[in-house]
């Protein structure tokens, strides 16, 4: 194996490069033939390389795996679940008091019933709102006024978090409260197996008729009556218009009284409103059309409405200022519900609260979950078993309507709380006081809110109740990140990367072996003790778990002595820990204790961003104080670190603000005419600065000009009009009569560009850069020397005194590592670019431009083997995730960018791009980093040495991102009660989860492979 050299700076390139000549023993003169060497010394050293780099995976392959296993028990504790209850509620099966006996159902005020969700329907978009000229605002009048009769009420509609749609769909037929894991099914919804009053209806052989969002069908599919089931794709939000039409076309053939629409529930659920605010918040125009769109839809139903049918319109959830929604914002909380019939009137107790002040802030609202009980007793269904809400007073034509509807709803939530061993024996006293008083005093209605308060007591014990984490598993989670952190900083900086590459094989019996051994002793002790809770499944993961911990230490001791490795951390520190080092410990550790606090986890994006200029004055302060540096060195490595110090200060302008930032931030994250012209711009722009720094180590060549020159020029281009035709499409001035473009056309050359650009970037350019040239040149230089034997030739002329020889140069050997290997960085960039919104496109380019300026500062200041490099790198990659438009709250992201290459879901094109846009900045600081090492340095002829040296590299930013992580697993544990820890704490800790899979992944299989593609190839032209 290859001897320990970890001093890489013995191969950097001179401050002022010039082309670089062959080494004396492969430079020649071209008519001269010199035999070449023999190839055996260059094909075993590529032999080597080849096994340490196969080495290298299988270890950090185990390191990824051990954290993937400690975030999973973690998850399984923190992120609730419930269980739910198979119980189907009957008419035939109620209680009385007195211990006897009654129905669980009343008799139908309603034979049919409409349902018309309007996805996204925020309660200020139906009410009237004085002195507005907001798109959002009197532009869907017609509940509100038809609510001013009897005949009709508008309430506001409270949703429970999350506020995403098939968790709001779960509690609006079920009556339960979805806990914060189902936010993950959203896009995966599997069929409802608890009591719904879909299932009571068919239940009663009633026809079920249904239209718009597919959401529905993978829910209720087997209660939708075949002929009457017409849905459409819900999740491609850049369509505002299939889905609403596709309902307006089958609703209203279905209203006609005939025999081919012989229904007893129509569902209609449109997406339009909801795909405005994803795609343009809820200021654009088009939210102006398609909420009178809406309104002329509501008015043509009511006016064709037949008098036995109760017509039920409401919203799922709100909306935030920037269209999402998904967290728990007054916005996104505050829907719509609204209920309207021919013939009954509703029951209005107190006018006074259905009053407009404020835009309705003290309105009469209700719960979801309300509609369920309300649902069910209108049109005479038992109240489905696992029901938490109470029914919606006003739905009743009378006191005594409603004080029957009462009582029935506390008879079943009393029989899901029998069934319910951590509630059974609780508020009994109080229910039967209720039922007691109920058979005296049938039309009180102080009774009624008697009877709410037992709901609501009852509804906070079920929140309490499933708000009970595991601890076990959230403290084997913490444990085994903790070994995992252990385990990644022995590797990155304890014992020596290059001698731990000789042990990998041994790595991966060793670890097979101990974790068979541990599952066999886990299954053993599961057998004899049968320990409590824990499944056999869960024993054998701890057992391997412990097993794969021995496996690791194993060989490493057997090798290497506690003493070794302490002496040798000692020496690191020793020989590399400076105030560099020192900052960046002191950079993990403060954003590690940042999350200790829930106001600054809101503002994480300062504080990056103040990590980083504050490293950038360090760079501008430590380059002006160098003395063993030459003048324009000088100059130019302070230019660098006051061109880094700038674009930091610029990319902490941009900002998506989440809502607890409000009002000391200001969103700036929007698109507008003026970063259409500078996507165009930056075409030109950013090629030509990343060729200066090309041209500074005297790289421009060979594949340089075509990847930068043309390859990045042209696909720039093409980013830059996909996001002009989508703005041109998108502006209200380019759709007004004069200026209508064809929006077939538009949408058919936006799908083209983003399919072509994210095929060149993600297959055609790597594929070809695997296979290309490096960006060196081979120049010949004719000599000419003094001929001295001619010197007394007298015949000879001065021509003939001279003799001519050729010598060669390579031009871009003392950058040949790293210039190559930024190209690769160049191709995942545009993708990135492409997938982002353009001031995020902007900013994807900041960051391109931060990256070389961070090399030569580092270079500079000889910083390769510095802790604070990586740790640097990885703080860009947060904050171009700030300034990309994303918070690490689920509101942020970003999904309608899935459907810029597919019109449908299709994996794994969509996911693909929602990965891209939320997680590329990171991704492309991951895939930068090994440039820490091979950035300006000649080929050295020990590259396992190099190798050894990227690979500390990037598992010290793995480290860096597994510290946070575990930060952030630890205090959401600890703050498990707080206020905000769905809010804050919660997401943060999923943020950081995500990291440690993606960044894992994308490490080994993207970065660890075309790092060692490089190696691989520059040891294959120029090894001796």
């Amino acid at each position: 194996m290859e001897e320990i050299d970890y001093d890489l700076n013995k191969f950097r390139v001179p401050a002022s490069p010039s082309p670089t000549p062959i080494p004396a023993q492969t430079r020649h003169s071209l008519p001269s033939r010199t035999p070449l060497p023999p190839p055996t010394r260059s094909k075993i050293r590529q032999q080597k390389l080849k096994y340490a780099f196969i080495g290298y995976i299988i270890v950090l392959v185990f390191l990824a795996i051990t954290q993937f296993i400690g975030v999973g028990f973690f998850t399984r504790g923190f992120l609730l679940s419930r269980d739910v209850l198979p119980n189907i509620s009957d008419c035939g099966v109620g209680s009385g008091g007195g211990g006897g006996s009654s129905s669980s159902c009343i008799p139908p005020r309603f034979n049919k019933a409409m349902i018309l969700v309007i996805d996204a329907l925020r309660f200020d978009f139906v009410i009237p709102v004085a002195d507005s000229d907001e798109y959002y605002h009197n532009n869907f009048p017609v509940l509100y006024d038809l609510a001013q009769s009897e005949n009709g009420v508008l309430l506001k509609f409270i949703a429970d978090p999350p506020t995403t749609t098939l968790q709001r769909l779960k509690g609006l037929t079920t009556g339960s409260l979805p806990t914060i894991i189902d936010a993950g099914s959203n896009f995966n919804g599997d069929a409802i197996d608890e009591d719904n009053w879909l299932l009571q209806l068919r239940k009663l052989n009633k026809t079920i008729a249904f239209m718009g969002d597919d959401t529905w069908t993978a829910l209720f599919n087997e209660y939708i009556d075949p002929k009457f089931n017409f849905p459409y794709d819900s999740l491609n939000v850049w369509d505002l218009h299939t889905v609403d039409n596709g309902v307006i076309d089958h609703l209203f053939p279905l209203m006609e009284q005939n025999e081919n629409s012989n229904w007893d529930m129509l569902i209609g659920h449109f997406l339009g409103v909801d795909h405005v605010g994803h795609r343009y918040g809820p200021r654009h125009y088009s939210m102006k059309e398609k909420l009178n769109q809406m309104n002329d839809v509501i008015t043509k139903v009511v006016n064709e409405l037949d008098d036995e049918t109760l017509l039920i319109v409401f919203g799922d959830h709100g909306m935030d200022y920037t269209g999402n929604h998904g967290g728990d914002a007054p916005d996104e909380l505050e829907s719509t519900l609204f209920m309207y019939s021919k013939k009954h009137n509703f029951f209005k107790k107190d006018k006074d609260a259905y009053d407009i002040d404020d835009k309705g802030a003290n309105y009469r609202h209700v719960n979801q979950i309300d509609l369920v009980p309300t649902i069910s007793l209108l049109l005479g269904l038992p109240v489905p078993f696992n029901n938490l809400g109470f029914p919606i007073d006003e739905a009743f034509g009378n006191a005594k309507e409603a004080l029957a509807a009462g009582k029935l709803t506390i008879e079943q939530i009393k029989r899901f709380r029998d069934l319910t061993p951590s509630l059974s024996d609780s508020l009994l006293e109080q229910y039967n006081d209720l039922i007691n008083v109920y058979s005296s005093k049938t039309n009180d209605l102080s009774l009624i809110e008697q009877m709410k308060q037992y709901q609501f007591q009852s509804l906070e014990q079920c929140k309490s109740l499933w708000a009970r984490f595991d601890l076990r598993f959230i403290g084997l989670g913490i444990g085994i990140l903790f070994l995992s952190l252990t385990f990644m900083i022995t590797y990155a900086r304890s014992i020596p990367a290059v001698r731990v590459s000789t042990l990998s094989f041994e790595f991966i019996g060793s670890v097979v072996a101990m974790s068979i051994i541990g599952v066999v002793l886990s299954f053993s002790i599961y057998i004899v003790l049968k320990p409590g809770d824990f499944t056999l499944k869960i024993c054998l993961c701890i057992g391997g778990v412990l097993g794969m911990v021995v496996g690791f230490w194993a060989p490493i001791m057997d090798r290497f002595s506690v003493d070794f490795i302490w002496h040798q951390t000692v020496d690191f520190f020793q020989f590399n820990f400076n105030s560099w080092s020192f900052m960046g410990i002191v950079f993990v550790t403060l954003h590690c204790l940042m999350f200790a606090s829930n106001s600054y986890v809101v503002w994480e994006d300062k504080l990056v961003s103040f990590f980083l200029l504050s490293f950038g004055g360090s760079c501008v302060y430590a380059l002006a104080i160098k003395t063993d540096l030459s003048r324009e060195a000088k100059i130019l490595g302070i230019s660098h670190a006051i061109t880094f110090l700038v674009l930091t200060r610029v990319a902490s302008m941009v900002t998506a603000c989440r809502e607890e930032q409000k009002p000391y931030c200001e969103t700036t994250f929007a698109a507008s005419w003026w970063s259409i012209i500078v996507l165009h711009s930056l075409t030109y722009l950013l090629p030509a600065f990343i060729q200066s720094f090309y041209k500074l180590s005297d790289s421009y060549y060979s594949a340089a000009p075509l990847w930068i020159g043309t390859g990045l020029k042209f696909l720039l281009f093409m980013n830059a009009m996909y996001w002009t035709f989508e703005y041109v499409q998108n502006n209200e001035f380019f759709n007004t009569a004069r200026f209508t473009i064809s929006e077939p056309l538009l949408k058919s050359l936006k799908l083209a560009i983003a399919r072509l650009v994210l095929f060149i970037s993600l297959v055609l350019a790597n594929f070809s850069w695997s296979r290309g040239p490096l960006c060196v040149k081979l120049e010949l230089v004719e000599v000419k020397e003094i001929d001295d034997d001619d010197d007394d030739d007298e015949n000879s002329s001065d021509s003939d005194d001279m003799k001519s020889q050729r010598s060669a140069s390579i031009l871009g050997y003392g950058n040949v590592y790293g210039s190559s290997y930024f190209l690769l960085v160049l191709n995942f960039t545009i993708a990135v670019m492409l997938t982002t919104k353009p001031i995020g496109a902007i900013s994807i380019s900041i960051l391109i431009i931060q990256i070389l300026s961070l090399l030569e500062i580092i270079e500079e200041l000889q910083l390769r083997r510095n802790l604070v490099s990586p740790i640097i790198f990885g703080l860009l990659g947060y904050q171009h995730f700030f300034s990309t438009g994303h918070q690490a709250t689920i509101p942020s992201i970003q999904w309608e960018l899935g459907f810029m290459t597919t019109e449908t879901i299709l994996f794994p094109f969509t996911h693909l791009n929602i990965v891209l846009n939320t997680f590329g900045p990171f991704f492309l600081v991951a895939l930068a980093v090994p440039l820490i090492t091979i950035w300006k340095i000649v080929p050295s002829p020990k590259p396992i040495t190099v190798l050894s040296q990227i690979i500390t590299n990037i598992t010290t930013l793995s480290t860096y991102f597994l510290f946070t992580g575990l930060s952030s697993s630890i205090f959401a544990a600890h703050f498990r009660r707080h206020l905000m820890v769905w809010k804050i704490f919660a997401p943060r800790f999923m943020l950081s989860a995500m990291l440690i899979i993606l960044i894992n992944i994308f490490l080994i299989v993207v970065t660890l492979w075309g790092s060692g593609k490089v190696l691989r190839q520059v040891n294959r032209i120029f090894g001796k």
